[in-house]
């Protein structure tokens, strides 16, 4: 077999990845969480001291269209809802007819933002360049486009052969580094998210996920509150 053989036959072994964009590797990366366009996930945050849970809050998330609604589910918090909407972030506290503006950077439970619960696509929010390619990950860097996302830039490991997501860094806009995360995905399916800042760990777990529509009028600072069927 001669030279140009062998480089015919290389050239059409390269893997798909080859001719994926940033975007497409992101789009690709976000599916791990949910596949769906419309989903319901429940979730399961823990906050740990010393190797122990400290406490634990459980909620339903529904997201559509680029937002999100999540309920809260038990706790001192139980009943209350979070929105992340293209008009911004709102928490509607059980005892409040109104609800009051948020940033998704600020903390829900332990290391975990609202925005780690609500933004469940990076491609919604981010522009991806690739940073680095290595033999069996691609590492992405992250540009906030959207005043939705939680951080500034992100810097995202993936895998070369199904481009699941292995490892982040969040850094806020002077620079600095926020916090890490790490993505334990098994069987093509995320089961959680461990954050870690200053040697405090917090876990997302992911205990579920379907798809689901909800009406779009849930999906604004007034309608939030609503009864979601």
């Amino acid at each position: 077999m001669n030279i140009l053989n062998l480089l015919f036959l290389a050239l059409f072994a390269l893997p798909a990845m080859a001719q994926m964009s940033a975007m497409e590797l992101l789009v690709k990366a976000d599916t791990f969480r949910s596949p769906f366009t419309h989903a319901q996930l429940d979730i399961k945050i823990d906050e740990y001291k010393n190797g122990k849970i400290k406490k634990s809050r459980h909620y339903k998330v529904f997201h559509q269209d680029g937002q999100s609604l999540v309920s809260v589910l038990d706790g001192s918090d139980k009943g209350n809802r979070i929105l992340l909407s293209h008009k911004g972030m709102f928490v509607a506290p059980k005892n409040s007819s109104r609800a009051v503006r948020i940033t998704p950077i600020q903390r829900l439970l332990g290391q975990a933002s609202y925005g780690d619960l609500a933004g469940l696509r990076f491609s919604e929010n981010y522009t991806p360049t690739i940073l680095k390619q290595a033999k069996n990950t691609i590492t992405l860097k992250l540009i906030a486009k959207k005043s939705s996302a939680t951080y500034h830039k992100i810097v995202l490991v993936i895998a070369q052969d199904d481009q699941r997501p292995i490892d982040a860094q969040a850094y806020l806009r002077s620079g600095k580094l926020y916090k890490k995360m790490h993505y334990n995905v098994k069987d093509d399916t995320l089961k959680s998210i461990t954050y870690t800042s200053k040697k405090q760990k917090t876990v997302m777990n992911f205990l579920g996920v379907k798809g689901k529509k909800i009406p779009k009028r849930l999906l604004t600072s007034r309608g939030m509150r609503n009864a979601i069927r």
